[in-house]
């Protein structure tokens, strides 16, 4: 049963997307939520065997292990990053039901983001790099155009220059693939598992992956193309599409070749640094969380670089606490813009009093990322700097330390910027319960991953104690 499962929990938002083509308007963003449920609830399915350690493999037609094949593999890392893509975009959808209803394209955003989030599962369960190039590249199609969802000559410059800059990396990792297949003459990742590849192919791949996941130096794209889309697309964006780029470096840089290279320490604290202080400088809310975006996928893949169990560990407990509570950030920013009109801190302020419930989940989700005890940012930012102390690199545990400072600089700056101090415009009171409750609920969850971290190790352990055995 455990391979049906696997194979429904992708197949069902895949195909179950098109319908979105066919059916009225208030049916499909219905249809949506449920499909993706469905493969939630076949994700929720795979979990006893993978907490028992088990390894689940299917292989459907064209299963070879040559260039191409539909090998799919479900371990502990998969189910996590799976878990976290389709609950988010549960949350995403439900939120959207009421935030999309002013909107035209509804057709064209449900479907697009209901394949989106099949072929985000489909990539955690890719065993076959080529396999993950075509589902990571549907999944950037459908976040062009989402990105360019409005339709104004601003947002469609800024999806075209997120779609060229990312295929510019996906150009670097389909040329790093061909490079390992011409060499091994697979590209199944069992069978490439601690075999020697050239480093040039692994740097090409590492390029692909900084593209894509909006690192130093090509994070340009980002803060354009969340400025002029949806709030929600930001959501599916940073939380997804931005982290695929997390996945494949620990399936492929950590899973399947073991590569340590200091640089990309280096590299991931500088562009964690460099967000955070363009966050501190910038005045709009949704470029302000773009920013934090950048600067905190830095972070993550600080933790994985370190190619150790603490860091890796802490690296994906932070993927999951950096998913919920920035989806809550970029959800309760999409509240304020739609009531207020308004997207400059300047003219922003004093909302807490008109929207307690939102200001209180924003707030939540906030501290969460700044990494205050007893939410669960605190434990998982420990662990990273802890992983980097334990391995000798002082001056990058510094910075890691001056990044997180300046996290809930900016944050606090965010928070102050559009819930305190007085109110500076007027606005409609219209209350939008499901979306504050969206709101809400992603604070409520950042808060209990802290209260109950001890008890939601489990899946993390067993995806670690699989990587390194």
């Amino acid at each position: 049963m455990s391979s049906w499962y696997l194979m429904l929990s992708i197949f069902v938002p895949l195909l179950g997307s098109l319908f979105c083509l066919i059916f009225p308007g208030k049916i499909r963003g219905v249809w949506s939520v449920i499909i993706v449920s469905l493969s939630f609830i076949f994700l929720l399915s795979l979990l006893p065997s993978i907490m028992l350690g088990e390894v689940i493999r299917l292989n459907l037609a064209f299963s070879g292990t040559g260039f191409f094949s539909f090998s799919f593999l479900a371990d502990g890392v998969s189910l996590i990053f799976a878990l976290v893509f389709s609950f988010i975009g549960i949350i995403i959808l439900l939120y959207s039901l009421t935030y999309i209803k002013p909107y035209h394209n509804q057709k064209e955003y449900y479907f697009m983001t209901t394949l989106m989030i099949g072929s985000l599962v489909g990539i955690s369960f890719s065993a076959n790099l080529m396999l993950l190039y075509i589902f990571w590249e549907v999944a950037a199609l459908s976040a062009w155009r989402l990105y360019g969802f409005f339709r104004g000559k601003k947002e469609v410059i800024f999806a075209n220059k997120a779609f060229l800059l990312t295929f510019l990396g996906s150009s670097f990792m389909l040329l790093g693939f061909i490079l390992i297949y011409q060499a091994r003459a697979t590209l199944d990742l069992v069978v490439l598992r601690g075999q020697p590849v050239s480093n040039l192919a692994l740097f090409f791949i590492l390029l692909g992956i900084i593209a894509k996941s909006a690192t130093l130096p090509i994070q340009v794209w980002m803060p354009d193309a969340y400025s002029g889309a949806p709030s929600p697309v930001c959501a599916l964006s940073s939380v997804l599409i931005a982290k695929i780029g997390v996945f494949a470096f620990v399936r492929i840089f950590l899973f399947t070749f073991t590569v340590s290279w200091d640089w990309i320490l280096w590299l991931a604290v500088i562009s964690s640094l460099l967000g955070a202080a363009a966050a501190l400088r910038e005045k709009n809310i949704k470029r302000i969380i773009a920013y934090s975006t950048i600067s905190q996928i830095g972070f993550i893949l600080l933790g994985l670089a370190l190619v150790g169990k603490i860091g890796l560990l802490a690296g994906l407990l932070y993927f999951v606490i950096h998913a919920v509570a920035k989806t809550g950030l970029f959800l309760g920013a999409g509240i304020v813009e739609q009531r207020c009109k308004e997207s400059n801190l300047d003219k922003l302020g004093g909302l807490a009093k008109a929207m307690p419930v939102t200001a209180a989940g924003f707030l939540f989700c906030s501290l969460s990322i700044m990494g205050f005890p007893p939410f669960g940012g605190f434990y998982a930012k420990f662990m990273v700097i802890l992983a980097i102390v334990k391995e000798g690199h002082f001056w990058i545990a510094g910075l890691a330390i001056f990044t997180a400072i300046l996290t809930m600089l900016y944050l606090f700056r965010l928070f102050n910027g559009i819930f305190l101090g007085q109110r500076e415009i007027s606005f409609s009171l219209k209350g939008r319960g499901s979306m504050v409750a969206c709101v809400l609920f992603l604070g409520i969850v950042s808060l209990a991953i802290g209260l109950f971290i001890g008890q939601l190790l489990g899946l993390p352990n067993i995806a670690v104690a699989q990587i390194f055995r």
